[in-house]
């Protein structure tokens, strides 16, 4: 069914991120990960408004890809319980979608700690 009003959508999707958070134990390692860079970035390495800009971007892009990927996963296994080759594939490229916006979260945090000690 679909929402009627902005808030249902919006009450929805912090649902989706609730489930996400507790049933993913990726999302979880993701937070921890994240939190860690983020206490890294404002306290140490005072990083520039642009960093923080990309650091957010890149934050906000594997939490989102990770939630496709849960909906995804959650999708292929309710539409068959069997190994299918075209599911698996699915399944791959969702969690190729995490890993490239986690691969791009890593290198923005390694360009901004190079920053900070070489200058």
């Amino acid at each position: 069914m679909k929402n009627i009003t902005f808030r249902q959508s919006v009450l929805c999707a912090i649902k989706g991120l609730y489930f996400g958070l507790k049933t993913e134990k990726n999302y979880k390692y993701y937070l921890g990960i994240n939190l860690v860079f983020f206490l890294l970035d404002f306290f140490y390495l005072k990083v520039d408004l642009s960093t923080w800009y990309a650091v957010i971007l890149s934050s906000a892009g594997v939490y989102g890809m990770e939630c496709v990927n849960t909906a995804v996963e959650h999708l292929s296994d309710f539409a068959t319980k069997e190994e299918h080759p075209e599911i698996k594939a699915t399944k791959d490229l969702a969690a190729a979608g995490v890993l490239c916006f986690g691969i791009a979260f890593f290198l923005i945090q390694g360009i901004a700690i190079g920053k900070y000690f070489c200058g």
